[in-house]
């Protein structure tokens, strides 16, 4: 199987976690056309990285798609990240919601906007980073205490979380999750496992290797 993946995506991220984590027999490569062009469109209809491509030729778009393809293909070297228990199954579902249509939607793309030199007012887009941090520490706290394994909702959860820290100051918000202690306690943990870290840290890296780029070229 083949990944399409960029360095720096946050989506394409999360499916190398799982890679890593569960031992998948993943190749990573580049797109095999240019992004935004009419062959990428015709080839991927849906029109983003990441795409898993399988043996036979068919294309799996969206990242977590992919990871629940992967999960459930039965192909893992390791141990399941998908829990066992129904309700388990939906609070991973409900972290993996809310990183992409409340913490991304809400406060990341903003703070991609102002990373790109876009107007937009500053103070509004911290308060509403805070607004999403804090129903993600609402939400955690709600799953219980106790120690739990790492799950899918955990990894597509992550990577949006590296660039929320790597942006927030552009906001004038230099550690934004020091007042979520839950959602900080959680960081923590996530990065104890090291292909989290290792793949977070790849990310980080690719990511200030773009900036530099768009500015050499500016």
């Amino acid at each position: 199987m083949k990944l399409f993946s960029l360095p720096h995506s946050p989506y394409a991220a999360r499916v190398r976690i799982q890679a890593r984590l569960e031992g998948l027999p993943l190749e990573i490569l580049p797109p095999p056309v240019p992004l935004r062009t009419e062959a990428f469109m015709q080839r991927f209809p849906l029109g983003k990285v990441p795409v898993l491509e399988l043996s036979g030729g068919e294309a799996i778009a969206e990242s977590w798609a992919i990871m629940e393809y992967l999960s459930e293909a039965g192909i893992a070297n390791g141990g399941s990240l998908v829990p066992e228990s129904a309700l388990g199954r939906a609070q991973m579902r409900m972290l993996g919601r809310y990183a992409d249509l409340h913490l991304a939607t809400n406060a990341l793309f903003p703070l991609f906007r102002v990373a790109i030199g876009a107007a937009g007012d500053t103070a509004e887009i911290a308060q509403s980073l805070r607004a999403e941090l804090l129903k993600g520490e609402r939400l955690l706290a709600s799953f219980g205490g106790g120690e739990r394994p790492l799950n899918l909702g955990d990894i597509a959860l992550a990577p949006t979380m590296l660039y929320l820290q790597e942006l927030a100051p552009l906001v004038e918000m230099a550690e934004p999750l020091e007042e979520f202690p839950g959602l900080g306690a959680w960081w923590a943990w996530v990065n104890s496992f090291a292909p989290v870290r290792d793949v977070l840290q790849e990310v980080r890296t690719a990511y200030h290797a773009f900036v530099e780029g768009l500015a050499a070229k500016a």
